[in-house]
């Protein structure tokens, strides 16, 4: 079974769609996860509970945010189909769905976004293409950083593959370990622009999730269950 490096924090949830499709998940984490100072959480839950339209990008920001497993009663605009079921899991309302990303949501909802006070919650070093057609299309935009990724060196476990959902993750690989004997997957353009600084990446996801990364990634090994 061709063995394949998890490079986030967050194992438990992006293993199982590795491990469905025949491929061997390995727990090889390359960020630490840092959030941002209590009055910024303070002030996104604040501006989120009024917002017209809550944009989310990621199950981690529902966490950081409301770790008790709440939400404001807010619509929504979700990226991703992982992030869209963790909102209705909180009995949030998904009005929006990005499938392909953020610059996705943006370019589909224009009337929304230009009559809506949108708030944005978001890890440092999101993708800046994306972040302008937000900005562009939003004429009330509240962002907010509330977490940052840390890289840090993965262990010594060996593997044949690495998935790489973050530019943190590719920096942290890249502390301890190589990228010339593996092959690479990638999620997301600023993660691909990342590892291009090392090396051109082996598969791109098609959409914003581990489970598209594991589904490219055992195509392009040409795995079978």
């Amino acid at each position: 079974m061709i063995r394949v490096a998890i490079t986030t924090d967050r194992f438990q949830s992006a293993a199982p769609d590795f491990r469905r499709l025949g491929l061997e998940p390995v727990r090889l984490p390359c960020i630490r996860v840092e959030p941002s100072e209590t009055d910024v959480l303070a002030q996104a839950r604040e501006m989120a509970s009024v917002a017209d339209l809550l944009v989310i990008t990621s199950v981690r920001t529902l966490d950081l945010l409301w770790p008790d497993g709440s939400m404001p009663t807010v619509g929504v605009g979700a990226v991703g189909a992982r992030t869209a079921a963790a909102v209705a899991a909180r009995g949030g309302r998904v009005v929006v769905l990005g499938r392909s990303g953020l610059a996705d949501l943006a370019e589909h909802t224009p009337d929304q976004l230009v009559s809506s006070r949108v708030v944005f919650p978001h890890g440092a070093g999101a993708d800046e293409v994306s972040l302008g057609v937000l900005r562009e299309r939003a004429a009330d935009l509240h962002e907010f950083e509330v977490y940052r990724s840390v890289p840090v060196a993965p262990g010594s476990a060996p593997v044949e593959a690495a998935a790489f959902a973050s530019p943190s993750a590719v920096e942290g690989w890249h502390l301890s370990r190589g990228f010339v004997d593996i092959v690479s997957g990638v999620i997301g353009p600023t993660t691909l622009t990342a590892l291009a600084r090392y090396r051109p990446p082996d598969v791109v996801a098609a959409r914003p999730s581990h489970r598209s990364l594991a589904q490219a990634m055992a195509s392009y090994l040409e795995v079978t269950v």
